[in-house]
Parts: structure tokens; C-alpha cells; sequence
């Protein structure tokens, strides 16, 4: 891959870790997992050394084998059981602080169920992988919680009135060589938004449930996708941003500003927050 992926890449998972803590999901949040437990064949849990750059990345491979790199447990917690990083409270000051890398490869007969995979900056979309991370996170860092509802305004996502400027994309995300290994393509994650002065607002591969996401996390209240659009899309907006735009409102004001050219509407009502609430958890466990 070329440096200026490498650094794209990077730029914008520090970007999203800046604004949000942690790219939410916007899924039925009240539907953590399948009925049916599920868990890892193997599995393992390292810690990452505190003084060294860390290149944030979470991959799901066809077969439903799990790569993440640089996460904290909140962000892990965040991506287990579908919930932003604003909306986990409690936990000790090393739950931020101490970064894991995990691998899990699933049981046989799930692997040939999952013949695609993932690369998102915005959370694990298929439901049988997060069900495995949980597990995961419940038997080595002994994870406790609770989960406390409350009133809140939300907002739902809709088309606008005017016509749809979204491009349809093409996901190429992994390669599969003859004698059938699979490797990571060339492309960007799935969820992948940018704004910097003297460029456009755009998104690249995202999903309307990932752009719920992301305007959730920007302004800290759920967002949930009524658009009825299916597969993911790309999208530049005709105004180039300036530093005026950046002093005047931040990263919210910009994308709801751009929703309108693109199609769609943010439409306000009542709803509930669920707040994900860590009782206690330990540094995990030797695998």
C-alpha cells in the first residue's frame, strides 16, 4: 500500500478517535447479538507497548476470522456491543489508557456462513462476530455491566425532498489468490469521511447506517437510519471548506450542512439513550 494510503488512513481514524472517542453503530441497540451464545475457537488478547505509535485497524475476513490492532477496552466494549464511546461510563482510568490487540478465529461451522468480510471505521456490522467479541471480552477482562435507559432527544436520518446526490459504490475489500489465501486490497474502509480546508465534505464507502453514525457521535445523540437505502455510497460536496467553516460551528455543523446536497434530512423527536455502565473489569487473563 502506498504511503499516502497509510497516512489518509491514519489521519482519519485520529480524526474520528478525536471528535467521538469511538465510531458508533446505530443497529437496534437493544439487540446486542444473536439468541444463540456464540464465542471464539481461539483466541488471543496482547497488550501494546504505551510508548509506541500505534496504527488503530479492525478487520473481520471472510470466514468471520477477527484482526484488531491499538484498541482500548472501551473502544473494544464500544465495538462488542454496538454502542458509542460516549454512551460507556464507569471503568478505571486504564480501560483508556492500555491499548490490546486481539485475534479471534470463529468455530468451523460459522466460517463457511460468513463468506465476506469487514473494514470499517465505523464497528463490526455483522451481529455472530460481535456476539464472539463480547464473550471474549466477558472471560478475559472478567467485563461486569449494566445498562441504564433514559429519556432523550434523538434524531432519524430520511430522505430530503430533493434529489438523491449519493454515487452507489463497489466494495473491494479483500483479494482471494488461487490457491485461496485471502489478503487485504488495496482500498479504503468502509465509513471513511473527510474534512480539511481547502477540500470538500465527503464520505468514501459508507453506508447509511455508518452515516447515522457518524452524525450521532458528532453531536453526542442518537441518530437512527429510516433512509431506506441499502449497499454504500460516495459523495463530495460542491463547497470547498475554508478555515472560517472549522471556527464557525466545528465537524457537526459541516456534515448537517451537507446532508441537504446530498438528499437527506436529520428530523428530530423523543427517544431513549441507553447508557452502557462498566460495574468493574481486570487487565485480561494469559491466553
Amino acid at each position: 500500500m502506498s504511503a499516502n494510503w497509510w497516512k489518509r488512513r491514519f489521519t482519519a481514524v485520529v480524526w474520528l478517535i478525536l471528535i467521538a472517542g469511538k465510531p458508533p453503530l446505530t443497529r437496534a441497540q437493544d439487540a446486542y447479538a444473536p439468541t444463540t451464545p456464540l464465542a471464539f475457537e481461539v483466541a488471543t488478547v496482547k497488550s501494546d507497548d504505551p510508548n509506541k505509535l500505534i496504527m488503530i485497524e479492525l478487520r473481520v475476513y471472510p470466514g468471520g476470522r477477527l484482526i484488531i490492532h491499538g484498541h482500548s477496552l472501551r473502544t473494544l466494549i464500544a465495538e462488542a456491543f454496538d454502542q458509542p464511546g460516549w454512551q460507556i461510563v464507569g471503568g478505571q482510568k486504564w480501560v483508556d489508557e492500555l491499548r490490546f490487540d486481539i485475534e479471534g478465529k470463529p468455530p468451523e461451522e460459522l466460517r463457511n456462513a460468513m463468506p465476506t468480510g469487514e473494514f470499517s471505521n465505523v464497528g463490526i456490522q455483522d451481529a455472530r462476530v460481535r456476539s464472539m467479541l463480547q464473550a471474549l471480552l466477558i472471560e478475559r477482562f472478567h467485563l461486569k455491566f449494566h445498562l441504564e435507559s433514559r429519556p432523550s432527544p434523538v434524531y432519524l436520518l430520511r430522505r430530503g425532498d430533493g434529489p438523491l446526490r449519493l454515487k452507489p459504490a463497489e466494495l473491494s475489500l479483500y483479494t482471494r489468490s488461487d490457491d485461496g489465501t485471502v489478503a487485504p486490497s488495496n482500498s479504503y474502509p468502509t465509513g471513511d469521511m473527510g474534512m480539511a480546508s481547502g477540500a470538500p465534505v465527503s464520505i468514501h464507502l459508507t453506508s447509511m447506517p455508518q452515516l447515522s453514525s457518524m452524525l450521532a457521535n458528532l453531536q453526542r445523540t442518537p441518530v437512527s437510519d429510516q433512509t431506506g437505502l441499502p449497499g454504500f455510497y460516495n459523495f463530495k460536496s460542491k463547497t470547498v471548506l475554508t478555515d472560517e467553516d472549522f471556527r464557525n460551528g466545528g465537524p457537526m455543523h459541516l456534515l448537517v450542512e451537507a446532508l441537504p446536497e446530498m438528499g437527506l434530512k436529520l428530523v428530530k423527536t423523543e427517544g431513549v439513550v441507553k447508557k452502557f455502565v462498566i460495574d468493574s473489569a481486570e487487565p485480561p487473563t494469559a491466553n
